[in-house]
């Protein structure tokens, strides 16, 4: 069973602990004749102001969801017919309903008072030292930047290798086995969205330690850290409003969230967040 289908279920068992929340808006950015150098997100809305990111400059993804929906801002529906989309359509669909598992996990973290530890700038990067070779799934052009001062080689699994900007120190395959040469990956977390995550997994299990970061893994980690991931980090809003104000003037919209990252060490659990849902 793939990790996408695992998704769904787990997202669908917090959707009824909800009792199916209304999704009251939906946000795309405009759209780009050529999506290759861009990395833009869409969000999820629910009725409680929860928000779930999720990536959208990915094979046509934007383009299908400004066709299917045209007026974004206006929609609003049951969120359980969009996390049919983990396993039913295509990536758009299954990009929706990851924004949808977002949104319910931030709902779950809100419900609970669960405080998600900030995340540094430098997290996954205090113990690299110079020479070693990380690899990188996605490419993440700030956190190669602070990987070559150090030293660090950087290899660089990307299916659109011209969005690399090539330099000493920097190499791009196509083969996720080659990453068993790495100590440490770093995982873009729209691998769950196209479905290769669990060809990654399986290719560096027992050779590399994965991290899995960016927005679209704004949502429970537990299916992720069951099979091996050593952390996962994303993003949380508490202002709705104020993320699409900055949204809205064009604005860099990080500020308006809170980045942090989980592991076993410091996230609960789902049961254990249930167990205190319970309490409340």
């Amino acid at each position: 069973m793939t990790i996408v289908a695992d998704y769904r279920r787990l997202g669908e068992r917090l959707n009824a602990i909800f009792e199916s929340p209304k999704v009251v808006s939906l946000y795309f950015p405009a759209p780009a004749p050529d999506e290759t150098f861009r990395d833009e997100f869409g969000f999820v809305f629910l009725e409680d102001g929860s928000v779930g990111p999720f990536y959208v400059s990915m094979e046509g993804i934007l383009q299908t969801l400004w066709e299917r929906y045209p007026a974004p801002g206006e929609y609003c529906g049951q969120s359980a017919r969009l996390l049919r989309g983990f396993t039913e359509g295509d990536l758009a669909d299954r990009a929706l309903a990851l924004g949808v598992y977002n949104a319910l996990s931030a709902s779950l973290f809100r419900a609970t008072g669960f405080k998600a530890p900030d995340r540094s700038a430098s997290s996954g990067l205090e113990d690299i030292q110079a020479g070693t070779t990380v690899g990188m799934v996605g490419y993440f052009c700030p956190l190669v930047d602070k990987l070559v001062e150090r030293g660090c080689q950087v290899l660089i699994l990307e299916k659109t290798p011209e969005r690399v900007d090539w330099r000493a120190l920097v190499s791009v395959t196509q083969n996720a086995l080659d990453l068993r040469q790495c100590s440490h990956v770093l995982c873009t977390a729209a691998t769950l969205i196209n479905d290769t995550l669990d060809e990654i997994l399986s290719a560096v299990k027992g050779y590399a330690e994965l991290e899995i970061i960016g927005p679209s893994g704004s949502g429970l980690p537990d299916l992720l850290l069951e099979r091996g991931v050593s952390s996962v980090g994303g993003i949380l809003f508490s202002d709705r409003f104020h993320l699409l104000e900055l949204l809205e003037q064009g604005q860099s919209w990080g500020a308006a969230g809170q980045k942090y990252q989980l592991n076993a060490k410091n996230y609960p659990g789902f049961s254990r967040l249930i167990e205190e849902l319970g309490t409340r």
